[in-house]
């Protein structure tokens, strides 16, 4: 071997042991910011997600204590009924919470979910409790504690229950912290990746790295252990040090887990706690930094075989040709790798909110409301002799009762998902009759109805249909409430297949940011209105009708929602 051959190989071995320490050097620091945006991206999307949580049970401890059989429980006129226990104990089951109860103004529970249980909260006294003293004197809460007699980890939702303007109780929802442990489990799109929700004192209240639970991630002070143990928040417990500790550092070293972590901090919306996310960094590093090293050092071993055999053996070219297809296929292979870990990094499937069961109140109001029109206006025709007519808005009546009934049925029929009674349905004949139930509502708003009957038919289930076009008149006379011209255009139209309603208001419009979100579950501009599931529940009518539901605003002013329906039975 030649001087100057050895030379090279040396030249060589030189830059290419420089390039691999450059290029590991470049490696760390890139999957660092990686790690770095993995764990920004991981809080934000279950920070996003804790946050709707927090908010959909803060929807239905609020609309609770509005609720006419709260109030009821809380009258000291009235005699202990269970009627209220029942009730929570069906708001319990519905929307997935551990408990739901009522304390009056001592903190003692007259109402509790769990009234049939041995363990019923019915006649404790939670006085003692945060979320009870913060929602007497603030209206709502939420806080963390452990359960006086079960013992497990929740969260509670409080909200003051306001009766003729004064505080005459608090209802409260209780949501295990296991539940949302549970459900970060089909959130994480990461390997390793690891949580915890702490307070403001840093105890960690969630997380789904057991061990952690009720531990401190920062010393705490003699006045933090007095002040916990004067709260009874955490009971008798001894709150203990967590297995690592953090005060605000971007990573920590776990000895226990033998890894380094890079630390996402994000302070919730709802609720004055923090999100710790932690991504694994040498988890991220070590597949790709080994795998440089044998592809630099094999490029090392390819370029010095290379160069001795052009200068040793001038027979070895298409051997030569074979190393350096071998080598590309190396590379090729180790990208194709680094975009399969690259395809692992995406972005967390949220979880669908399970939806309520709209109230019986909220659907049939409109048929009450006309019954008790037409019962006013009998009264009348009878003190004046006039039967017939009297007869006749009793029959009206009766068939406002029978349709009070329908809908009962067909929104318990709609929630078990039942089959639709499809039938080919008179399309002016469904609307003349949700204008009945809708009428009184309609004569109140002083809203002119605008209306040609179409003399077509359309494939639905009568009475869901109904239902539907009853929910948009009422939304329609609700947008129209503060307007000068208060006018419902329902217009129709149709080809050889299929049928278009166009239902028209003059009201305000739809605000453009909330156009994609008007029919999802819960989402209301209203907040004295129900809870938002009016149109969702709607859009899911027409939809197993293989409809369509859609809504836009209209170019003269106001909201227009278009339904879409089939003729006949659709051939499938």
């Amino acid at each position: 071997m030649s001087n100057k051959l050895v030379i090279k190989l040396l030249v060589y071995s030189v830059v290419l042991v420089v390039a691999m320490v450059l290029t590991v050097q470049v490696t760390v620091q890139q999957q660092a910011q990686r790690a770095h945006q993995q764990a920004r991206v991981q809080g934000a999307h279950l920070s996003d997600y804790i946050d709707r949580q927090f908010s959909r049970y803060q929807r239905i401890v609020d609309s609770l204590s509005r609720s006419k059989a709260v109030h009821q429980a809380l009258d000291i006129k009235r005699a202990a009924s269970q009627d209220t226990d029942r009730y929570l104990h069906d708001m319990q089951l519905a929307s997935g919470a551990s408990d739901v109860y009522l304390l009056n103004t001592s903190g003692t529970v007259v109402a509790t979910s769990n009234w049939h249980l041995p363990y019923s909260y019915k006649g404790n006294n939670f006085a003692f409790r945060g979320y009870f003293r913060d929602a007497m004197r603030h209206h709502s809460a939420i806080d963390f504690a452990l359960g006086q007699r079960s013992r497990k980890r929740g969260f509670y939702f409080s909200q003051a229950v306001i009766v003729a303007g004064e505080v005459a109780g608090v209802i409260v929802v209780k949501v295990n912290a296991s539940q949302f442990e549970a459900d970060k489990a089909a959130l994480d799109s990461v390997q390793d990746t690891l949580f915890a929700l702490v307070d403001e004192n840093h105890v960690v209240l969630m997380s789904n790295a057991e061990p952690w639970r009720l531990t401190s991630l920062s010393p705490m002070t003699t006045p933090q252990r007095q002040q916990l143990k004067q709260s009874q928040q955490f009971l008798e417990r001894t709150i203990a040090p967590a297995p690592w500790q953090w005060q605000g550092q971007a990573q920590v070293y776990i000895a226990k887990r033998k890894r380094t972590f890079v630390i996402d901090d994000t302070a919730l919306a709802r609720a004055p706690y923090q999100l710790l996310t932690l991504v694994p960094r040498n988890y991220l590093n070590e597949t790709l930094v080994a795998r440089l090293g044998v592809t630099l050092m094999c490029l090392l071993v390819l370029i010095a075989l290379v160069e001795y055999l052009l200068v040793k053996v001038a027979g070895y070219r298409q051997l030569l040709y074979s190393e350096r297809s071998l080598a590309e296929q190396v590379k090729q292979r180790s990208q194709e790798l680094e975009q399969a870990q690259d395809a692992l990094v995406r972005t967390a499937k949220l979880a669908t909110i399970g939806q309520l069961s709209a109230s019986v109140n909220h659907e049939i109001n409109q048929p009450l409301s006309a019954m008790s029109a037409y019962i006013a206006a009998s009264k009348r025709l009878i003190a004046r002799g006039q039967y017939d007519k009297a007869l006749s808005n009793l029959q009206l009546i009766e068939q406002l009762v029978n349709r009070v009934h329908a809908i009962a049925a067909q929104l318990k029929s709609f929630s078990q998902k039942r089959e639709h009674k499809m039938q080919a349905t008179s399309l002016a004949q469904t609307i003349d009759n949700a204008l009945l139930v809708a009428g009184p509502q309609l004569k109140e708003y002083g809203v002119e109805v605008c209306y040609h009957p179409p003399n077509v038919t359309v494939w639905v289930d009568p009475y869901q249909f109904e239902q539907v076009l009853v929910n948009l008149f009422a939304n329609a006379c609700q947008a129209m409430e503060k307007q000068a011209v208060k006018r419902l255009r329902i217009e129709a139209d149709s080809d050889d297949e299929n049928v278009y309603l166009s239902i028209i208001d003059t009201g305000s419009g739809i605000e453009h940011h909330a156009l994609s979100s008007i029919f999802e579950p819960f989402y209301t501009t209203k907040s004295e209105h129900g809870l938002g599931l009016g149109l969702s529940i709607s859009k899911q009518i027409i939809e197993s009708f293989q409809g369509t539901l859609s809504a836009h605003n209209h170019p003269d002013g106001g909201a227009e929602f278009l339904i879409s329906l089939h003729q006949q039975e659709p051939q499938i």
